[in-house]
């Protein structure tokens, strides 16, 4: 009796684990996560961004696309965005709310949608070769899955990236909101008063001296 309550509560731990952990999460290794927007947060232009996938039902994804949505006043440009060595141009974003093909409904909008947006193709998830985890700060849910990942450089001051895949062709599954990731780059004149800061803080330090 002992032996069959012991396994109801691993399988029970296990379940509850599994639930835990998201089907797709973002992930940057150089991101800072911020509490106030549930969000990794990265403050550079040339960055490691993880799109990490885990089994978390009996059926796989595919079809996997990253999504790189831009601010509600930027326009794309050419070359300003690169993924995995691909360079993302002008013609490449919709404007909207993805999945920008099948009629499967829309991500949630969640501050950033409708913008403009471009879609990398991941590929299809057939495979759990990995042990994965939950990135976000205060989870421990752990699992089999696949991590892909991708260099990016940007020369847009934001990015905001999501993640979505299919398992079937009306239904997808996407990165929990508090599972996303964006860069944002100071403006110059950002830095520059920043800089005026520190070296005014110098010379106060100097004359007190």
């Amino acid at each position: 009796m002992k032996k069959a309550f012991l396994v109801i509560i691993v399988v029970s731990f296990l379940t509850s684990s599994a639930f835990a952990l998201p089907a797709l999460q973002l992930y940057s290794p150089d991101a800072t996560y911020d509490l106030g927007t549930d969000t990794w947060v990265i403050d550079a232009s040339n960055f490691e961004l993880w799109l990490i996938t885990a089994y978390t039902d009996t059926k796989p994804l595919y079809g996997v696309r990253l999504v790189a949505a831009l601010s509600a006043g930027d326009t794309p440009i050419d070359n300003a965005l690169t993924i995995g060595g691909t360079t993302i141009m002008a013609s490449d974003f919709d404007y909207g709310t993805p999945p920008s093909a099948e009629d499967s409904g829309s991500y949630p909008p969640h501050g950033i949608y409708p913008t403009h947006y471009t879609e990398f193709f991941v590929g299809d998830v057939l495979d759990a070769p990995d042990i994965v985890q939950d990135m976000q700060p205060g989870e421990d849910g752990t699992g089999l899955g696949k991590i892909f990942k991708y260099q990016v450089s940007t020369s847009y001051d934001w990015v905001h990236f999501d993640a979505y895949g299919y398992y079937d062709p009306y239904h997808f599954k996407f990165a929990p909101n508090s599972h996303d990731a964006e860069t944002v780059i100071p403006e110059p004149a950002t830095i520059l008063l920043l800089g005026m800061g520190l070296v005014g803080a110098g010379l106060i330090r100097r004359r007190r001296k």
